[in-house]
């Protein structure tokens, strides 16, 4: 970059920087927020080849920019506003769903001793081992037709005894998950 054009540079920041600061804390509300907005529409004017591109009178284009980093500032920050508030809510429903989770697994626990050997059987390897009903029946030596009986069997069981938790199932699939 000639001289020339770092000197021409240097007097367009002294000549704007304390008006696009001014328009600038305007928007934001906040000095150091408004240095930094004027320092990156600096930068990006340094980074372009300004004298060429920038069409409309430069004030203008200055100005433009300033009222369009300060937006995307804000946007951000109220992003960041909502992302924390929702974070801080979240804390404070999972420890109680935590302790729900724990009292829900015991519950299941109960529950699945309750059935019979071969449905408890079945229903283990389907939903925890996470097995296709075809390889269920192979190991347990069973046709398919009796392993989606002892599934619906425990399926059904496992509804009733443990329908009080329901709710907390789903509020844990909703807001947790």
């Amino acid at each position: 970059m000639s001289e020339n054009k770092e000197k021409k540079f240097e007097q367009l920041f002294r000549l704007y920087y304390k008006e696009l600061h001014r328009s600038a804390f305007r928007y934001l509300r906040d000095s150091e927020s408004a240095e930094e907005i004027v320092q990156q529409v600096f930068l990006r004017l340094w980074e372009k080849n300004w004298e060429e591109e920038v069409h409309t009178s430069l004030k203008a284009y200055l100005y433009r920019a300033i009222y369009n980093e300060s937006m995307n500032f804000l946007k951000k920050e109220q992003r960041k506003m909502k992302y924390q508030s929702y974070q801080q809510s979240r804390q404070e429903v999972v420890p109680a769903v935590d302790q729900s989770a724990k009292d829900l697994d015991q519950k299941l626990q109960v529950a699945l001793a309750k059935l019979p050997e071969k449905s408890r059987t079945v229903f283990e390897l389907s939903r925890f081992q996470e097995m296709k009903y075809k390889d269920i029946a192979q190991t347990l030596d069973l046709s398919i037709k009796t392993v989606e009986g002892h599934m619906t069997k425990a399926l059904r069981h496992l509804r009733l005894e443990l329908m009080d938790y329901l709710t907390v199932i789903i509020f844990y699939i909703i807001y947790i998950l």
